[in-house]
């Protein structure tokens, strides 16, 4: 079984983690489909000004906000 991660996939998990954030730390998806023969994503935010993250592959990037959505639900 192969599990495809999708633009709308990453787009469904930013939006859960922007939900958690405060608004001023909202991010954007930004797809660049030049970097390489799959394309890229990074995230970006003030109103795409600024980059947060480098540009990474789709799975890279599902791992990234995986990692992000757990630092930020975590429990105490």
């Amino acid at each position: 079984m192969t599990y495809r991660i999708t633009k709308t996939t990453l787009q469904n998990q930013l939006d859960r983690l922007n939900a958690k954030l405060h608004e001023v730390s909202h991010m954007e998806l930004d797809f660049y489909r030049h970097a390489s023969p799959l394309g890229s994503y990074r995230l970006i935010y003030y109103k795409g000004l600024h980059p947060a993250t480098p540009r990474m592959t789709g799975k890279e990037m599902h791992q990234y906000l995986n990692g992000a959505l757990d630092w930020v639900t975590s429990d105490k």
